[in-house]
C-alpha cells in the first residue's frame, strides 16, 4: 500500500514544495523538481516486477483503487524519464519567467496527473486524474508561450478540443455506471460482455475519444501543431514526452477492456482514421517550412501508425503500438532538442535560413540523424522494432490493402525526415553563421546522450523492452509470442 501511495503522491509533494520557493531560489527549485522526477523513475524500477493493488476508502462510499502492473510500469518509466528530460533541458533556459518555481511546479503537477491516470483502476478516478493532467498542461501552454499574438487562440483551442474528448469519455463512464452500477475496472471486465454489442460499440467509441484527441487523430488534431510550435521548448518536450504517451497508454489499457465483438465494429473506422493521419500529417510535414512545426506534424503522422497497430486487434500490432510508448517519446524528445540547439544558435526555425549546421553542432547532427532513423523505423535504432511489429500485425490481421497503404505512407516519413536533416545540418553554412564548433551546455548534452543511448541500446538489443511489453499484454489477456 505504502509503495503505491508514494508513487502516486511524490510528484504532488514535490510540486507543492517547489511552489513555496521564493523567486530568487529558482535554481534550487529546478534541481528539486528534477530530483523528484528522478526519484519517481527510480521507485518504478524498484517496484518491478511486482504486481500490486491497493483499495483506499475515502468515505461516502468512494473507493480509490491503485494498481501497478507491467503496462503501468512501462508508461511510468517513460513519463518519469520525459519529465526529468524536460526539467534537465529547462535548466539552461535564459528567460526569467521560464525559470520560476511555478513553472517547475506545473511540470510536476502534469507528472502527478499522468501517474494517477496510469495507476487508476476506477473509471471516475481515471477521469479525475485525466483532468488533473490537462489543467496544468493548459497552464503551461498559455503562460509559457513564445507567440504572444496566438497565445489566446492556441490556449483556447488546446483547452476546448482536449476537454471535448474528455467530456465524451466522461459521458461513456456515466453511461457504464448507470447501466452496471459500478466503475471498478476489475468488476466491469466481467460485467461488460453481458451488455448488447450495439450498446458496447457506442460506449467504446465515446470512451476512446479522449485518447483519439490526445493522439491528435484527424479531425481532432488541430490543437497539436499550434501547441507544439508556439510553446517554449521545455513545454513542448512535456507535451511530446508525457501527454502523447498517456494517449497511447489509454488505448493499450482499455482496448482489451471492451469485448472483441464490439471492437471489431470500430476496427475499420480506426484503420481509416490512422491512414488519414499518416498521409495528412506526412504531407503537411513535407510542405512545412518551419522546422519545429514540421516535427509537430510528423508527430501527428506517427500517431497514425500507433492507432493502426491498435486497430488491427491482433497481438503483434498491439504490441507494436505499446512499444511505441517508449519509442515515440524518446525519439521525439531527442529530435526536438537537437533541432532546437541549432534554431537557438541561428535565431530561426525557418528551413530556408538554416543549413550546414553539422559543422558547428556535430553532436546535435548525430542525435538528430539517429532520431530520424528511429522515426523511419530503420535499424539499428529503437524505432525499427515497433514499426516491424506494427506492420506484421497489419498483414497478420488480413487487412492487406490498409497495411499496404500504410507502407506507402512511410515513404512520406522518409521524405520529410531526410528533408529536415538535410536542410538543417547539411549543405552550405550561411556566412553570418560561420564560426567554431559550438559545445552544447552540459545539461542538454546529458539529456541528448541519454536519449541517444536508449535508442541505440534497445535498437540493438530490444529483448528487455519487448519482454516488458509482452508481459504487460499477456496480463491483459493478449497473448504475444516471442
Amino acid at each position: 500500500m505504502v509503495e503505491l501511495l508514494v508513487l502516486q503522491f511524490l510528484p504532488l509533494l514535490g510540486a507543492l514544495i517547489v511552489l513555496l520557493f521564493p523567486k530568487d531560489k529558482k535554481e534550487t527549485a529546478a534541481i528539486l523538481a528534477l530530483v523528484t522526477a528522478l526519484l519517481e523513475l527510480l521507485f518504478v524500477f524498484l517496484l518491478l516486477p511486482q504486481k500490486l493493488t491497493v483499495y483506499l476508502g475515502l468515505g461516502l462510499g468512494v473507493t480509490m483503487v491503485l494498481s501497478f502492473d507491467y503496462l503501468t510500469a512501462i508508461v511510468l518509466i517513460v513519463l518519469s524519464f520525459a519529465c526529468a528530460y524536460s526539467l534537465l533541458y529547462s535548466l539552461r533556459k535564459p528567460l526569467e519567467h521560464e525559470r520560476s518555481p511555478s513553472f517547475y511546479s506545473l511540470i510536476l503537477l502534469v507528472l502527478f496527473g499522468t501517474v494517477g491516470v496510469a495507476l487508476a483502476r476506477d473509471l471516475i478516478q481515471f477521469y479525475v486524474f485525466w483532468e488533473a493532467m490537462l489543467i496544468p498542461a493548459w497552464a503551461l501552454v498559455v503562460n509559457w508561450n513564445e507567440d504572444p499574438k496566438k497565445v489566446r487562440y492556441t490556449g483556447l483551442k488546446f483547452f476546448i478540443i482536449t476537454h471535448i474528448g474528455a467530456v465524451l469519455t466522461l459521458a461513456s463512464i456515466l453511461w457504464i455506471y448507470s447501466t452496471l452500477g459500478t466503475t471498478n475496472m476489475f468488476v466491469l471486465q466481467d460485467l461488460l460482455p453481458k451488455l448488447p454489442v450495439s450498446t458496447l460499440v457506442w460506449m467504446a467509441a465515446l470512451f476512446f475519444m479522449a485518447f483519439i484527441v490526445k493522439l491528435a487523430i484527424f479531425p481532432f488534431h488541430t490543437w497539436l501543431p499550434d501547441a507544439y510550435t508556439t510553446s517554449s521548448m521545455p513545454v513542448t518536450l512535456v507535451l511530446v514526452g508525457m501527454m502523447t504517451s498517456v494517449g497511447i497508454y489509454g488505448f493499450a489499457r482499455f482496448l482489451p477492456f471492451f469485448p472483441r465483438e464490439a471492437l471489431l465494429k470500430l476496427s475499420l473506422p480506426f484503420l481509416i482514421a490512422s491512414l488519414v493521419n499518416m498521409f495528412y500529417g506526412g504531407a503537411m510535414a513535407l510542405a512545412e517550412k518551419n522546422a519545429k512545426r514540421m516535427i509537430a506534424y510528423s508527430s501527428m503522422s506517427q500517431m497514425g501508425y500507433v492507432l493502426f497497430g491498435f486497430a488491427t486487434l491482433v497481438p503483434l500490432g498491439i504490441s507494436g503500438s505499446v512499444f511505441n510508448i517508449m519509442n515515440q517519446a524518446v525519439t521525439k524528445l531527442v529530435l526536438f532538442t537537437s533541432v532546437a540547439l541549432v534554431a537557438e544558435s541561428a535565431s530561426t526555425w525557418r528551413l530556408d535560413e538554416l543549413g550546414g549546421w553539422a559543422k558547428r553542432h556535430p553532436f546535435a547532427a548525430v542525435c538528430a540523424s539517429a532520431a530520424m532513423l528511429s522515426l523511419l523505423g530503420a535499424p539499428p535504432v529503437l524505432g525499427f522494432w515497433p514499426e516491424f511489429l506494427t506492420f506484421s500485425g497489419g498483414f497478420a490481421s488480413s487487412n492487406y490493402l490498409v497495411a499496404s497503404l500504410a507502407l506507402v505512407a512511410s515513404v512520406l516519413t522518409a521524405a520529410y525526415g531526410l528533408r529536415l536533416v538535410r536542410f538543417v545540418f547539411f549543405g552550405p553554412l550561411q556566412k553570418e553563421h560561420e564560426g567554431s564548433v559550438i559545445r552544447p551546455p552540459w545539461n542538454t548534452s546529458l539529456a541528448l546522450a541519454a536519449g541517444l543511448l536508449i535508442m541505440i541500446i534497445f535498437g540493438i538489443y530490444p529483448g528487455p523492452a519487448f519482454q516488458l511489453v509482452r508481459g504487460a499484454l499477456n496480463l491483459l489477456g493478449i497473448q504475444v509470442g516471442g
